[in-house]
């Protein structure tokens, strides 16, 4: 983009440049090539000029996909939901009407906002599958320890 600007600077010197030599050509053919050369001089200048409006505009675009993630990610908060296994889940405060729902961490930290969803088995493990990037997270399912009421696990 720098290079762009500083041809296009150039391209406007010199079609500058040949303007001013053109009030002392008197050779009718010598002053039909300079012509050529300046309106050469200021398509390339133009051309410049369009490539920065283009690249501005994808400039902006691009910041504000960034401010717009920006402002989605505090929404979320980093949460263990299983022994060492991560995700993001909704802040409750911030639901706004939406369920309380889960991002895989990969995706958050790529600035991608992906789902996991839940697939609950029969075995003692509940699975968490992430719905861009295929991630599975596994937690176990918690059991807690037989009471002295009652000798049978609970699952």
């Amino acid at each position: 983009m720098v290079a762009e600007v500083f041809g296009g600077i150039a391209a406007l010197k010199s079609a500058f440049d040949i303007a001013k030599g053109l009030k002392d050509i008197d050779d009718r053919a010598r002053l039909n090539a300079a012509i050529i050369d300046l309106q050469e001089q200021i398509l390339s200048a133009q051309s410049a000029q369009a490539n920065l409006v283009e690249s501005e505009g994808e400039l902006k675009k691009r910041v504000a996909q960034l401010e717009a993630w920006e402002a989605e990610k505090q929404r979320y908060q980093l949460t263990e939901i299983g022994p060492a296994i991560f995700c993001y889940m909704l802040k409750s405060d911030m639901a706004a009407g939406e369920p309380i729902h889960r991002l895989c961490a990969n995706c958050y930290t790529d600035g991608k906002k992906a789902f996991l969803q839940q697939t609950v088995h029969a075995d003692s493990v509940d699975e968490f599958t992430c719905n861009r990037c295929n991630e599975k997270l596994r937690i176990p399912k918690r059991v807690s320890r037989p009471t002295r009421a009652n000798t049978n696990w609970v699952v």
